[in-house]
């Protein structure tokens, strides 16, 4: 069945022309890209991705458990990445957007998260996918490149801190 003018396309439809415009032309998306709208059409977006992601690493061997982990981090880990750019952003840098805004640019920027799985490529998708973070906050908090890469610079090392940290206490230094 064909669309229709008033019809509205689903999610699945929608995101090959979204992965493609937020991969191909960054700043043109994320100059369109509207700060408010909901969380929905970017947790779409994002869960879509990290299933691809997921996927991907179920074919090389993570296993189902491993596969769901990489699921459950991707997306888990984007609600938190942005949040810990929110305050990194308003609290050093004097950014403008607040968590949706933020939230929607990691959302997008997951775009490349269909290649991690692969070796070799999944490390220069990642580097892209930081790129698109950065082009996203540029645009969002009204920033320059340099606050938009020590905003994403940051916000790593700290959930690398984070993450890093092991259970048994204080002492970890």
């Amino acid at each position: 069945m064909a669309v229709g003018a008033s019809e509205v396309p689903s999610p699945l439809e929608e995101f090959p022309v979204t992965w493609r415009r937020v991969v191909t032309d960054p700043h043109g998306f994320f100059a369109d890209m509207p700060q408010t709208g909901g969380l929905g059409p970017p947790t779409t977006f994002l869960a879509i991705c990290a299933g691809i992601n997921a996927l991907g690493h179920l074919l090389v061997g993570f296993g189902l458990r491993g596969a769901l982990w990489v699921f459950v981090g991707e997306v888990a880990g984007a609600f938190i990445a942005a949040a810990l750019f929110v305050v990194i952003a308003q609290q050093l840098f004097a950014g403008r957007a607040g968590f949706e805004a933020t939230y929607r640019v990691v959302a997008y920027a997951s775009a490349p998260s269909v290649l991690f799985w692969m070796p070799f490529v999944g490390i220069l998708a990642w580097l892209y996918g930081a790129y698109l973070i950065v082009r996203g906050l540029e645009r969002i908090h009204g920033y320059d490149t340099t606050r938009a890469v020590l905003t994403l610079a940051l916000g790593l090392v700290v959930l690398w801190l984070v993450t890093a940290m092991p259970t048994r206490g204080p002492g970890w230094f």
